[in-house]
């Protein structure tokens, strides 16, 4: 009786002890490297904004791989558009009785696409100025 009385003690002592493991270092390592390789995905571009060419401000921002330009500037300015068009930034609107109209160039280049198309890349200079077409 008392073999079966220490038997199923011990038993029951490696169950408990089997239950109370620490954490995985190697899951630990795993979850840091996922971080690392998000913020290394993080990048920043410059985003300018003019008016008849001069400068009205100017923003550092980030963004992820993959973002596109239309989803950046509504996260970091006061963003109005119109059937796909940008009409107003941080409250600097459009005006079609003065032909004047939001136009960008991304590295001194005039932008052959609309805004939500163009995949932001690492350290672009984007200017938007709103200027008479």
């Amino acid at each position: 009786m008392k073999k079966i009385y220490l038997f199923s003690l011990v038993g029951c002592i490696l169950l408990l002890m089997g239950g109370c493991t620490t954490v995985d270092s190697s899951k630990e390592e795993n979850q840091q490297s996922k971080t690392e390789q998000t913020q290394q995905k993080q990048q920043t571009t410059t985003i300018i904004i003019q008016e008849d060419g001069k400068q009205l401000s100017s923003k550092t921002v980030s963004f992820k791989t993959g973002d596109n330009l239309l989803t950046v500037l509504k996260e970091n300015f006061a963003i109005e558009e119109e059937q796909g068009f940008i009409t107003s930034i941080d409250g600097h609107k459009q005006d079609k009785q003065k032909q004047k109209y939001w136009t960008f160039t991304i590295n001194g280049k005039s932008a052959t696409k609309g805004a939500k198309e163009i995949v932001l890349k690492k350290n672009q200079q984007i200017v938007f100025d709103l200027a008479k077409i």
